[in-house]
């Protein structure tokens, strides 16, 4: 079997940013916490949004108030004038309102916490767009694993193979080769082909991204003779080669 190192990764992972500039009030999780849909992870204080908003409540029945009184008097001009600060005031409620709906940030789907510690960052400030936390989707989890490029030809026709985590080198995980990627990556003093790999049953509970292991992958069968001697005789074919 051809040997190779291997790390879990998801197709799905979703990077949560800060809707607004503003602090953090509640902080509901930790990295590597399991999530669920919509489960709130973090909070963000409200109580400056909801000043704003009584503030821009006013501003709309203030304005609203002078253009009735415009129109009541004929005073064309004025009305207009106040009808386009009442919506202006309408808009800024509308953002105000749209920041304090969006002020707990919760996950898009069912997943774990990969990245994101903000425990010890409570009432710390945050900017719009800042990366606060990233989740990924468990479902999707998949193998990337790195083969040596003298072995590579070995497993182009063949489609299953063996997995161990580091976590837990006592247990073995089918799996099934899903791709071979058609170009080498250098690494080291090698170059490796990234190989993907898919799961016989699905993913385990307790697996999350990021973790690594070694997987092994059923090749055709080969003498004991062949085993010990094919790495120094290729050695020696390319030295001697001339």
């Amino acid at each position: 079997r051809v040997e190779g190192n291997f790390i879990l990764r998801s197709d799905e992972v979703s990077f949560l940013t800060a809707p607004f500039d503003g602090y953090i009030e509640q902080v509901f999780v930790r990295t590597g916490d399991p999530v669920e849909q919509g489960g709130a992870l973090l909070a963000l204080r409200t109580s400056e949004l909801k000043l704003e908003e009584a503030s821009a409540l006013a501003d709309v029945a203030r304005y609203q108030r002078e253009a009735e009184k415009a129109r009541a008097t004929k005073a064309l001009a004025d009305m207009r004038i106040a009808e386009s600060l009442a919506e202006q005031s309408k808009a800024r409620l509308d953002l105000i309102r749209y920041h304090i709906a969006n002020a707990s940030i919760r996950s898009p789907f069912a997943g774990v916490v990969v990245e994101g510690d903000l425990r010890e960052r409570i009432s710390a400030p945050v900017k719009q767009g800042d990366a606060l936390y990233k989740v990924a989707r468990t479902e999707s989890l998949y193998a990337e694993a790195e083969v040596n490029e003298r072995d590579v030809h070995e497993i182009l026709s063949r489609a299953t193979g063996e997995i161990a985590f580091v976590s837990q080198p006592n247990l073995k995980y089918k799996v099934h080769i899903a791709r071979v990627e058609p170009a080498a990556l250098p690494k080291k003093d090698v170059n490796v082909f990234l190989v993907r790999l898919t799961f016989e049953g699905g993913p385990q509970s307790w697996w999350r991204p990021g973790m690594s292991g070694l997987c092994k992958l059923d090749v055709e069968k080969r003498t004991l003779f062949w085993i010990l001697t094919h790495r120094t005789v290729d050695f020696l074919r390319l030295k001697l080669w001339w």
